[in-house]
C-alpha cells in the first residue's frame, strides 16, 4: 500500500493557523491522486498500486481489509523485531544460539545460553517484557523459549537462525 496514501495526518482540533497546513495536505494529496489516475490510465502503475485501486472501485470490502491487515501485520512485526533486538543489544549480552518464528501476530524466540547465565537470560526476559509493553495493547508480542546448552534440545525446524551454528 502507497505510504503516502495513508500519511493523512490526525488532527482532530482545527485552527485558523491549521488551515494552510489543511489546504496544502489536502492540495499534494489531491495531486498525488491524479498522478496515480494518469499512472493507471497509462498502465504505468505499479501493479501494487493497480490493485490497491480496482479494489477502491470496486468496493472490495474483503480485499481491502486482508491488504489492511497484511500491511499491520508487516509493520507491527517488523517494528517488534526491531525494538526486541534494540532492547537486546543494550544488555551487551547475547544467547550462544537466538532463533525466531514470525507469525500474524508473534514472534516466537528461542534461544540458547550458556548454563546458568542468568545475566544472558535476565537480558532476554526483559527485552521480552519491554516489547511486548509497547506492542501487547497492539495484538503483536513475543514469547520466548529459554534452554541451556546442557539441555542439548535443537533449534526448531521452523525457526530461522539468527546467531549460531
Amino acid at each position: 500500500m502507497d505510504k503516502n496514501f495513508l500519511n493523512m495526518g490526525t488532527s482532530t482540533n482545527v485552527t485558523d493557523t491549521d488551515t494552510s497546513q489543511i489546504s496544502k495536505w489536502f492540495d499534494e494529496f489531491i495531486g498525488q491522486l491524479r498522478v496515480d489516475e494518469l499512472m493507471l490510465t497509462t498502465g504505468t502503475a505499479p501493479k501494487a498500486k493497480d490493485e490497491l485501486y480496482k479494489s477502491l472501485m470496486a468496493n472490495d470490502l474483503e480485499k481491502i481489509s486482508f491488504d489492511n491487515r497484511r500491511f499491520s501485520t508487516q509493520y507491527f512485526i517488523s517494528k517488534l523485531l526491531t525494538d526486541y533486538l534494540s532492547a537486546l543489544f543494550k544488555f551487551n549480552t547475547m544467547p550462544q544460539k537466538l532463533a525466531f518464528d514470525l507469525s500474524d501476530s508473534k514472534i516466537l524466540v528461542w534461544a540458547e545460553i550458556n548454563d546458568d547465565d542468568e545475566v544472558t537470560e535476565d537480558a532476554l526476559i526483559m527485552a521480552e517484557a519491554k516489547a511486548n509493553a509497547t506492542y501487547f495493547g497492539k495484538g503483536f508480542f513475543v514469547n520466548s523459549t529459554i534452554v541451556e546448552k546442557s539441555d542439548n534440545i535443537s533449534v526448531p525446524v521452523h525457526y530461522n537462525l539468527f546467531i549460531g551454528k
